[in-house]
């Protein structure tokens, strides 16, 4: 019988975790976006990344009201 090959999970970035794992609207979760982005706390993280999530979070809390 053949095994199975594990595949490791792919790492989440900080972003992805604080969008997916947080709970509230997704006006909630902009503002606390960019308070976090405000202190620098996204030091490390890629910028195409941020933008691609920060937009992603004004279409949604714009299509939410």
């Amino acid at each position: 019988m053949l095994r199975k090959r594990l595949q490791p999970k792919p790492k989440k970035s900080l972003v992805e975790a604080l969008l997916w794992d947080m709970q509230g609207t997704a006006a909630e979760k902009l503002a606390l976006f960019e308070k976090v982005k405000a202190r620098g706390d996204f030091a490390g993280e890629d910028r195409a990344e941020l933008l691609r999530v920060e937009r992603m979070l004004r279409t949604f809390a714009a299509t939410e009201t």
